[in-house]
Formats: C-alpha cells, sequence, structure tokens
C-alpha cells in the first residue's frame, strides 16, 4: 500500500500517516508517530501538508486529533486531476511535435511476395497505372492491369518484348534477351506508391510513398516511354548516329560488365574491331 501511495503522488512520511489515520480514525499526533514509526516533530509537518491537501482533516483542538479522508475520495480526486493534466499535456506536447516523416521505403523479399505486392498495388488504383515490365511479366500482372484500365484508370505500359497488349497505352521496346542489368520492373501507381523489383533471383523490391523517390520512379517511367516513342519513329537516323540499338551511346554510361554483355546481345562478334572501340578501357 504505501509504495502504492508513493507511486501516485505521495511521499513516503505521507503514505505512512495516511495508512495510520486509516486504520486508527481520529489519533493524535502522538499516536499516529507510533502507528506510522515516526518522529512526532516529522508527524506534525506531514500532517500539516496533508490538511492543506484535503487528505486529513483535524476534528478537535485540545488535544490535536486527525481523521483520514475516505481514500475512494482522495485517489478520485488524484485520478480526476491527474487525467486534466495528462490531457493539457498531450495537446501541448502534441502542438510543440514536428510532423512525422514518412517511411522512405519498405523492403519486399522473395519472387511471390514481390509478385503479390506488385498485383496488389495495382488492384487498389483509382487513378493512374505506369509500369515498365518484360512480356514474361503479363502472365501475371496482364489481368490486373487490364481490370485497372476497365475501371477507368489511365494504364502506362511499357514492355520489353513482343507479347500482345490489348490495354492502355502501349510502348514497346527491344525483347529481354537484348536488354542488360538484368530482369527489372519498376510500377507507380496514382502518383502515390512506387514500387522497384529485380525478379532475378534472389528477387526482391521495394515500395515507397514518399513524395522525392515517387517523383524518380515516375520520372524513370516516362522517360523509358519518350525513348521508346521517339526509336519508333526515328530508328534509322538515331542508329546510323549511334550504332544498332545505340550501342555507341549506351555503352559509354553502361557499367563495365553491362557495356561488355550488351556488345554481345547487339550482337558484335568477339574478333570485332568494335568491339575494342566501345569496350571501357581495362576491359579489352
Amino acid at each position: 500500500m504505501i509504495e502504492g501511495l508513493v507511486a501516485v503522488g505521495f511521499s513516503s512520511q505521507e503514505a505512512r500517516v495516511y495508512v495510520a489515520l486509516l486504520r486508527q480514525p481520529s489519533a493524535t499526533g502522538y499516536e499516529i508517530a507510533k502507528l506510522a514509526g515516526l518522529q512526532r516533530a516529522n508527524v506534525y509537518q506531514v500532517l500539516s501538508g496533508l490538511t492543506e491537501r484535503g487528505v486529513v482533516s483535524q476534528v478537535n483542538d485540545t488535544p490535536a486529533r486527525f481523521v483520514a479522508q475516505p481514500p475512494a475520495e482522495v485517489l478520485g480526486r488524484i485520478k480526476r486531476d491527474t487525467v486534466s493534466r495528462c490531457e493539457a499535456l498531450t495537446a501541448e506536447l502534441a502542438a510543440l511535435a514536428a510532423p512525422a516523416e514518412p517511411a522512405a521505403f519498405w523492403s519486399l523479399r522473395g519472387r511471390d511476395v514481390t509478385i503479390s505486392r506488385a498485383a496488389s498495388l495495382v488492384a487498389e488504383a483509382t487513378t493512374r497505372v505506369a509500369v515498365c515490365l518484360w512480356s514474361d511479366d503479363l502472365a501475371w500482372l496482364g489481368e490486373p492491369l487490364r481490370a485497372a484500365a476497365r475501371s477507368g484508370c489511365e494504364v502506362v505500359v511499357n514492355v520489353f518484348g513482343d507479347a500482345p497488349v490489348d490495354f492502355g497505352e502501349v510502348y514497346r521496346h527491344e525483347p529481354p534477351d537484348r536488354t542488360v542489368g538484368g530482369h527489372l520492373l519498376t510500377l507507380s501507381v496514382d502518383h502515390e506508391t512506387a514500387l522497384i523489383a529485380s525478379l532475378d533471383e534472389p528477387a526482391g523490391a521495394v515500395y515507397t510513398k514518399h513524395p522525392a523517390l515517387l517523383r524518380v520512379v515516375d520520372k524513370l517511367i516516362r522517360d523509358e516511354a519518350y525513348l521508346a516513342a521517339i526509336y519508333a519513329e526515328l530508328r534509322p537516323e538515331l542508329e546510323e548516329a549511334f550504332g544498332q540499338h545505340l550501342v555507341r551511346l549506351r555503352s559509354k554510361l553502361l557499367p563495365p560488365d553491362q557495356a561488355s554483355a550488351l556488345l554481345s546481345v547487339v550482337g558484335f562478334g568477339a574478333d570485332d574491331s568494335a568491339v575494342n572501340a566501345l569496350l571501357p578501357i581495362g576491359e579489352e
């Protein structure tokens, strides 16, 4: 009991005096001191403080006698005062607190989890879906994308490969066996959520609602659409300027291992003089 009273704001001496008075109502200071195991001089000081707080009352002058107020009344008042203070502090501290930053991203591990999350995001779309994907991915994401288009969403599809796509605004890119960098998928939903996935093993993804990251993903998907449209319209001129599949331009910007892979998928022979001309220093 003493520890409990201390926990709600009593000092140790106050708690012992209050318990003593509950056990022996209308006690004198001398009697309280004996019951509480305190010096009489200390007891009168404690009784004065408790009387001011309405925890005990003096009921006689000669000799002075005291009674404890009922526990339900004393503790009920403490409870009400504590709740009131906490509510006021909650409001004051909430006004001081800076807005929480949105989580940067959430990680996904494994192909099945990644596929399930991507399909769920598309199914939850209300206004717009934009995606870059391989033609193989349409086997599991094609129907959710088609359903989004049927529901009135704007659907933008950058597809790498020749699979038929009968919904949305479609931009076609080279087949997957002509790409470098691995099996990637990028997805933007309602300008509110983005997902970036690698579907090569070990497969995994991140998805985010962070505004800065959303803008980056939106721009990446949009730029892929620009490139596909420009390449489809101006392919002869572009390949005359930059080589087949823009190899001279792309090889300058790719990491060395991907630049080498690009040369192989474009079709240069291993002993072709173009290889040495295009490979970064140290890759000859």
